[in-house]
């Protein structure tokens, strides 16, 4: 029987980029990573092409996430380079006037964006969100879900408030792709057979994914399934 030393010397470490706007900002997020014993530094810069390089000279064995400060993060300005985009998990920490084009862009079919989070959030927050990036699971802070929520003006009725307690203490299965994509369509109101017409799958496919959704959710209705996704970030606005 392992020890539990040993248990942990052999357990993988989420490698992880930090791609800064000051060499302030770079201290900062490398020490909340280096007090970290499941992360691992792996490089970091206030230059796009030196973390390019880094990474492009990184073995992906391991999950690898990088923390970009969107002060950096500008249309056309910042790109994993292509080579490497499928095996980088981008967490952006966003100032409040850029939450909503930081949805935009995480939306966008390409995005290799996986959380978003205030560029105010905390140290154990920026951690919970590498170690659920690590696993692969999306990530949107409740101030960055309801600000965006408040200036579109939609779907704020039914959605109970919420704390980041709640969603880091409240662990569900992760949902399927297929899941994940029908349940984005229920949140816009979709029926079962428009569900099928525009994922050109049969009703009863579409049936068998709502269940899954309900079981992985602990939910018994659609509004149920689509708040609890909405808390913890798992619709896509």
């Amino acid at each position: 029987m392992k020890s539990a030393s040993c248990a942990e010397t052999t357990r993988t470490l989420i490698k992880v980029f930090i791609l800064a706007d000051s060499a302030k900002e770079l201290s900062r997020l490398t020490a909340i990573v280096q007090s970290e014993p499941s992360l691992e530094f792996a490089g970091g810069g206030v230059d796009r092409d030196v973390v390019n390089e880094q990474l492009d000279d990184t073995e992906f064995a391991e999950p690898i996430v990088l923390v970009e400060h969107s002060s950096v993060h500008h249309p056309g300005r910042f790109s994993v380079d292509d080579s490497v985009a499928d095996g980088v998990a981008i967490i952006l920490l966003a100032e409040q006037a850029g939450f909503t084009d930081a949805i935009t862009r995480m939306k966008e079919t390409d995005s290799t964006i996986r959380a978003i989070l205030p560029a105010w959030a905390s140290d154990k927050e920026i951690h919970a969100a590498i170690e659920a990036v690590g696993a692969g699971l999306m990530v949107i802070h409740p101030e960055v879900f309801s600000e965006v929520l408040a200036a579109e003006n939609e779907r704020v009725a039914f959605i109970p408030e919420y704390s980041s307690r709640e969603l880091l203490d409240s662990p569900i299965q992760q949902l399927s792709p297929r899941e994940s994509e029908i349940l984005n369509l229920l949140a816009d109101g979709l029926a079962n057979k428009e569900i099928a017409w525009r994922l050109k799958i049969s009703e009863h496919t579409v049936k068998f994914h709502i269940s899954s959704i309900f079981n992985k959710l602990d939910a018994s209705t659609r509004a149920e399934a689509v708040a609890i996704g909405a808390r913890r970030g798992l619709i896509i606005l």
